[in-house]
């Protein structure tokens, strides 16, 4: 990571890096367990990006749920959906599709959890060391490159 990328580091914790990735080809620990060691923590970190199109869709999306009362009090069922009215509003206020890319990262879906959908913590505090490896000599052979470059 260059240094400036590390200055630029703002997270609610100094303990925490959540928002720059450390590593790009580093092995997910739920291949080797079987199961996500770092269960809501996960939630802790950023979605993967949406492309342009898909946000402008959703954005359309809002914009017709409101206008329906979907996000009504007197329209959800079971509490649900969880979004209010005024924060769909709110955000179909600030939407701006120059916030979004024109296409979505492919590193993005590597780094997503299967489960929970955020990237996986590993990627931003992951220890190049664990137990029981099994992973495959293509995984080893970009890590050891992406180590070497260190």
């Amino acid at each position: 990571m260059k240094k400036s990328e590390k200055e630029e580091v703002e997270c609610g914790s100094e303990w925490i890096n959540n928002q720059v990735p450390i590593w790009k080809h580093i092995i997910k620990p739920c291949r080797f367990c079987g199961y996500c060691p770092y269960g809501r923590l996960v939630e802790e970190y950023p979605k993967p990006r949406i492309s342009r199109s898909h946000a402008i869709k959703h954005n359309e999306y809002l914009k017709k749920a409101i206008a329906d009362g979907v996000f009504d009090e007197k329209n959800k069922k079971n509490g649900l959906p969880h979004m209010t009215r005024e924060k769909a509003e709110e955000r179909v206020k600030n939407f701006n599709p120059e916030d979004y890319p024109d296409e979505t990262d492919s590193n993005d879906d590597k780094m997503k959890c299967g489960v929970f959908g955020h990237h996986c913590p590993i990627y931003y505090q992951g220890e190049p060391f664990c137990d029981g490896d099994k992973p495959t000599k293509r995984e080893i052979k970009l890590f050891e490159d992406e180590l070497g470059k260190m």
